[in-house]
């Protein structure tokens, strides 16, 4: 996960987040900008990841892969001024998809 934060802060590290809403759209772009698909609902708390550029991988290795993008999202969060401790991601959550939560703050 250490290798995943570093990286989701450097992609993050020349943003500017106006609030949390505008925090957790950054975060959204920036998944969205590494193909993950994300469809957020309407508040940007609660994202879908409809596609995982590492699927294979994923079903192989979960706690690894889905560590590191989780890894990704907390520094990212961190960046942009948020606690990334109150993020979560849930792996395989539904066919499909993987659920991402965004912080309120």
């Amino acid at each position: 996960m250490a290798a995943g934060s570093e990286w989701g802060r450097r992609l993050a590290e020349p943003a500017i987040a106006d609030g949390p809403l505008d925090t957790r759209k950054q975060v959204v772009r920036m998944l969205d900008e590494l193909g993950f698909d994300p469809d957020p609902d309407a508040e940007w708390k609660i994202v879908k990841l409809r596609h995982c550029p590492l699927l294979e991988a994923a079903h192989e290795e979960p706690e690894v892969v889905c560590g590191v993008h989780h890894g990704i999202v907390k520094g990212a969060l961190e960046s942009l001024g948020a606690d990334p401790g109150q993020s979560e991601l849930h792996a395989f959550h539904e066919p499909g998809a993987c659920s991402l939560t965004l912080p309120d703050a």
